[in-house]
């Protein structure tokens, strides 16, 4: 819980011991946490019941093709009314951990949030980092809400960041979908993938170096104003993986043509962008995103980097109200 103290006690919990004792996703079956889950729920500050004693917390995997997919869902039992339900997305090299402040903001106002670990990330199985092809990213989504979908409540509405977004622009281009037809009545993309930056030198880089390595060291960059931020994925989290993996590089590359060359769509979307975002080539994907869906609400922050979800304070209360006005706009 980097953003709530300033002292980070080493993790009372091991990831593998976890992954043993893990269970079947049961959206309706609220199962009593082990110490080492609870440990681990505290750890992230993933234990928003705390803050929210009328929600409910549950967790357990979904399967998809050859992985478990961690799932993690909140449900208000309180007597007002539910407005619906949040998807998160996370971003590459991140886990559901790292989103709990969004988690609880949207708590606060009225939401009931589902989140899961993407593949090859956080608590879900498969090589850290990687992943076969973009495919199995609409896969996992496509399970998962078969898995609840009659089982938690609606309208649902998705947040994804970087990564995360890119999933949900595939999953508006490649069903083609509109309003009518998504589940997810709106969205809201965080600094969305489409290109990284310094894409053309990456291709001739993938391209000489894949013959000979499968991954290469990560460097860690700037890519927030929140300095504890920075100093947790460098210092503390064991979730973070250390290197690149050359596979999803790969599957990156087949990717972006596809979604570059896919049918507009008559659905409407929000994007927040920093405007300091050294992480993606944010003006080529922001051309790409107003060709390709109908409407396109832009919020630039000027001094917003490519982190946003953990973005300085103030650019973060930015984000997360972008978010929460657009959800509620039509409730």
């Amino acid at each position: 819980m980097y953003w709530k103290t300033d002292t980070i006690k080493i993790p009372d919990w091991d990831r593998n011991s976890l992954l043993d004792r893990l269970e079947a996703f049961e959206p309706d079956n609220e199962r009593e946490l082990s110490h080492e889950m609870m440990a681990y729920c505290h750890f992230y500050g993933l234990d928003l019941w705390v803050e929210h004693s009328q929600v409910e917390y549950h967790q357990g995997y979904v399967n998809s093709g050859k992985h478990q997919v961690m799932v993690h869902y909140y449900r208000s039992t309180a007597a007002t009314h539910c407005r619906g339900t949040v998807f998160v997305m996370h971003g590459y090299f991140d886990h559901v951990g790292l989103y709990t402040q969004l988690i609880d903001r949207c708590l606060a106002e009225g939401f009931d949030v589902l989140a899961y670990d993407q593949p090859g990330h956080g608590l879900s199985s498969g090589t850290p980092a990687a992943i076969g092809s973009f495919l199995e990213y609409q896969q996992v989504l496509s399970d998962v809400t078969a898995k609840v979908r009659q089982k938690i409540r609606g309208p649902w509405y998705a947040v994804g960041q970087s990564t995360g977004g890119a999933i949900l622009i595939d999953y508006l281009l490649s069903n083609h979908h509109t309003r009518a037809s998504s589940e997810f009545r709106k969205v809201v993309l965080l600094a969305p993938l489409i290109r990284p930056a310094g894409w053309v030198k990456a291709r001739v880089l993938h391209t000489v170096l894949r013959p000979f390595v499968s991954r290469w060291r990560r460097a860690f960059s700037a890519n927030s104003g929140n300095s504890e931020f920075l100093k947790f994925l460098r210092k503390v989290d064991p979730l973070q993986a250390r290197a690149i993996h050359v596979d999803w590089v790969s599957a990156l590359r087949q990717w972006v043509p596809h979604i570059e060359s896919a049918r507009p769509v008559e659905f409407d979307i929000t994007v927040v962008q920093g405007e300091k975002d050294l992480t993606v080539d944010w003006p080529h994907n922001l051309r790409i995103i107003r060709n390709k869906f109908a409407r396109v609400h832009e919020v630039k922050l000027p001094l917003g980097r490519h982190h946003l979800v953990n973005e300085a304070h103030d650019l973060q209360a930015t984000v997360f109200n972008t978010i929460i006005d657009t959800f509620t706009a039509d409730v």
